[in-house]
């Protein structure tokens, strides 16, 4: 049993073993005679010492927070909201995404009617969160350097390009609006 545990992931509450077999060590706590681990990690065995211990899988957790500033891709666009998952926050990349929602009020700094006109499914965009009161962080697209970084074509899912101030698919010529961060570039704006 103890060599079987050495190495396996545990999560906090998971019952290790009881204080005849090892003493509890770091991220354990001990409860009637029984060890628990206390935090998420992998379970280590000391047999000389007879102690278990669980070091953590990762460091900090990277996770979003007011001020913020988040790169996601859009998954899905609604008339007055999107859905974004975030998966860079401060320039760390996060292990499993974050659920943002960015609201038409918030996405450009002049009146927008319609989400469809800001981002859509697939884009890349930067923002910053402004709320995470609420179980989903609340984001924003105001500001010259926040906005959609890469787009892609809503008919054919190619790579749209800025020529001028027009965005268009450099595939099938189709030609859509959407909140352009400053710094937008395409590959093909890029190489020229």
């Amino acid at each position: 049993m103890i060599n079987k545990l050495d190495g396996t992931f545990v999560v906090p509450g998971e019952k290790l073993g009881v204080v005849e077999e090892f003493d509890p060590g770091r991220g354990t706590v001990e409860v009637g005679g029984i060890v628990y681990s206390s935090q998420t990690g992998v379970a280590s065995i000391d047999p000389k010492r007879h102690i278990v211990s669980v070091k953590t899988a990762t460091g900090l957790v990277v996770v979003p927070e007011e001020g913020s500033t988040v790169v996601g891709i859009v998954e899905k666009v609604q008339e007055k909201m999107a859905i974004i998952n975030m998966i860079v926050v401060d320039g760390k990349k996060m292990a499993l995404p974050f659920t943002g929602m960015l609201h038409v009020s918030n996405s450009s700094p002049r009146f927008e009617r319609s989400m469809w006109d800001v981002v859509k499914p697939n884009d890349i965009i930067r923002a910053k969160v402004i709320d995470t009161s609420q179980r989903i962080a609340k984001l924003t697209t105001v500001g010259r350097d926040l906005g959609v970084t890469k787009a892609y074509c809503s008919k054919c899912g190619n790579e749209l390009v800025l020529s001028g101030h027009i965005l268009r698919c450099s595939v099938c010529r189709n030609v859509e609006r959407r909140r352009l961060a400053e710094d937008f570039r395409s590959e093909a704006s890029a190489t020229n």
